[in-house]
């Protein structure tokens, strides 16, 4: 029994870290964006497409209805067989030859690298433009409302519940072995592991169904779950519902004769790294560059999180309200110190996510990604000054020449007063209070697109063309579709009315282009469009091409970065 132990967790160890650091597969950001289609948003074409493309800005999953191609009426043209292109970074789906004349609307669902789906919808005519506003009725591809809520309390729950199983497990061995006596304690071990259960096997069950943009009918469908399990999400939470499994001999041992020895300690230390590896693998770590770091990081972030929020439930349940005054004298110092190197742990390993998901301080306040974090961080901040001041509390009321823990007939020694130990306890049920709107916050943030991916503001150049002046923003500065607008002053300040206007797109780092980029004459001394793409990051070369008579054309060349 004990070498198949070995032999799983062994195994268990080796599938989790090359299903988590993603060995063998390219690096990518986390939430992947639409960098361009084909035929493009608002093309007119003369003649009927063949098919349909979607490009990405890393690797997708595409599922058979991941694109469906409508009519004007509603039908589907498109032969319902979605599939990847010559690419890992495209989509694509036939459509019904000889289309006729009209506008149509592709809608599309896809999984992007970090286990999240992205959605979105455009419009084309075949024989004229599409009709305005034809792409936005299916641009609503957001899925269920309902999937959505309950895929988010599942991973609240997943956070809570692993947090409160590995801190709990490690304050009971290590710090206080004595309150392994306690019914309470191992129902409260016991109700932390349901609760992990529970939530992993409700991912498990909601993944299929939120990603492909279901309702709750999509939870009876094997053929949603089938998908779930052949993703690499699928494996991370069954790996980590088998070692959730494993480990229930080992805490039933661990409470029933109130202690473990070495081999087993480590034993169950070794499910309890595989559990923090899946919950870390799963997300914005698992995307983007330094994958293994990044997994590796959020690991230690999960467990030293856990260590903190599981042992303040501890505290707060057991220890201050059962324990003598020696176990309290012995346990409380102790667990100040592990208490300092878990926050230590946090504070550093979160430094390094937030670098790596955030980039710039601007994000930090123009993205929505950033001022959630700045929140996280406040709330953080805020346990550790009351966990300063629980740490202050402990060496007031156990310095050696306050308590003598070997007085007393029975040898259980003087305590803090009543009231002392009250204050602590309000702390302490603070102190987790706070640590719940962090897991809130930490559970929001995964499904949030990282502000390094979505930080992109907005160009604004000036430049003089001729006796002209002109001024050109682009929005947002980003791989994919982007809003171009050009305004035009004459030398009185007055805007300078166009007669012709057209742009050209190209990088020369990557001998790519010119693109043409036709513009709209929007008002006078304004021009814009809205089909403008940006295939690649770098810095741009923005060619203007501006008449303002039959006569006279002035040209100007600007440059931007696209991010």
């Amino acid at each position: 029994m004990r070498r198949v132990m070995v032999v799983t967790m062994a195994v268990l160890a080796m599938v989790t870290t090359s299903i988590g650091l993603g060995l063998g597969v390219a690096p990518a950001s986390a939430h992947a964006l639409m960098t361009g289609t084909s035929p493009a948003d608002g093309a007119a074409l003369a003649a009927a497409p063949t098919r349909v493309v979607i490009s990405y800005s890393e690797s997708v999953r595409v599922s058979r209805d991941s694109i469906r191609v409508l009519d004007s009426a509603g039908a589907r043209v498109d032969d319902g067989q979605a599939h990847s292109g010559q690419k890992a970074s495209q989509a694509m789906v036939a459509l019904r030859p000889d289309l006729p004349r009209g506008t149509y609307v592709a809608s599309w669902r896809v999984i992007s690298a970090d286990s999240h789906p992205i959605s979105g919808a455009f419009a084309f005519g075949v024989g004229g433009p599409p009709e305005a506003g034809a792409a936005s009725a299916e641009a609503d591809t957001s899925g269920s409302r309902t999937v959505g809520f309950l895929f988010g309390v599942a991973r609240f729950a997943g956070y809570a519940g692993i947090g409160v199983l590995l801190g709990a497990c490690f304050f009971l061995l290590m710090l206080w072995p004595q309150g392994l006596r306690l019914s309470g304690a191992s129902q409260l071990v016991a109700g932390a592991w349901g609760l992990s259960a529970l939530a992993g096997l409700g991912q498990l069950l909601l993944q299929g169904p939120y990603t492909a943009g279901l309702g709750m009918s999509g939870l009876g469908r094997w053929s949603v779950l089938s998908a779930t399990l052949e993703e690499r999400f699928g494996h991370l939470l069954l790996i980590r519902l088998l070692a959730l499994c494993l480990a229930v001999p080992l805490l039933r041992r661990m409470f029933r004769i109130g202690s473990l020895d070495v081999w087993r300690t480590c034993e169950l230390a070794g499910l309890g790294l595989v559990v923090a590896v899946t919950l870390a693998a799963i997300g914005h770590g698992s995307a983007g560059d330094l994958v293994w770091l990044a997994t590796a990081s959020l690991t230690v972030h999960v467990l030293g999180m856990s260590v903190w929020i599981g042992g303040l439930v501890v505290i707060a349940l057991f220890l201050v309200r059962r324990a003598a005054a020696v176990e309290l004298a012995e346990v409380l110092p102790r667990w100040s110190r592990v208490a300092a190197v878990a926050v230590a742990v946090i504070v550093i390993s979160g430094l390094f996510q937030s670098w790596r998901e955030i980039g710039t301080l601007r994000a930090v306040i123009d993205t929505g990604y950033g001022r959630l974090l700045l929140y996280k961080v406040w709330f953080v901040l805020g346990m550790i000054a009351l966990g300063a001041l629980a740490q202050r509390w402990v060496r007031r009321h156990y310095a050696d020449d306050h308590v003598d823990v070997r007085s007393g007939p029975d040898g259980t020694g003087t305590a803090p007063s009543v009231g002392a130990l009250t204050g602590l306890r309000r702390g302490v049920a603070s102190e987790l209070v706070v640590g719940a709107v962090v897991l809130g916050l930490t559970a929001t943030l995964v499904n949030m697109v990282p502000a390094r991916t979505s930080y992109a503001p907005p160009f604004t150049g000036t430049a003089f063309a001729g006796p002209m002046t002109v001024k050109v923003r682009v929005a947002p500065t980003r791989i994919g579709a982007e809003s171009l607008d050009v305004y035009t002053w004459a030398p009185s300040g007055k805007p300078q009315k166009l007669v012709q206007a057209s742009a050209a797109l190209s990088l020369p780092t990557a001998d790519l282009g010119p693109f043409e980029v036709p513009l709209d004459l929007a008002a006078p001394g304004h021009a814009r469009s809205d089909r403008v793409q940006a295939p690649l990051a770098g810095k741009w070369q923005l060619r203007l091409t501006l008449r303002i008579n039959d006569f006279d054309q002035y040209v100007t060349t600007l440059f931007y970065t696209v991010r």
